[in-house]
């Protein structure tokens, strides 16, 4: 015969057996769970800080342009 077992406590709460990963909030500390840090919210970024990010976008598409040209060269200038 199998023994059932109950997943609450006498009072009727649930309890720790619920969930599949609540052996995580035994075993890490309370300042390594996510759920007791703090969020912040996306940061506003100024005009001049938008246009330097769009502006080094704009550098690495160019560099992957031009590195792939140079290997496109190197590979058909070998025949």
């Amino acid at each position: 015969m199998q023994q059932e077992t109950h997943s609450s406590t006498e009072n009727g709460e649930p309890s720790a057996l619920d969930s599949p990963n609540s052996w995580v909030n035994e075993v890490l500390e309370p300042d390594q769970l996510t759920a007791s840090k703090m969020r912040y919210g996306r940061r506003k970024l100024s005009r001049g800080t938008l246009i330097l990010l769009w502006t080094l976008r704009a550098y690495v598409v160019f560099m992957v342009f031009i590195v792939s040209l140079a290997i496109w060269n190197a590979v058909h200038s070998g025949s």
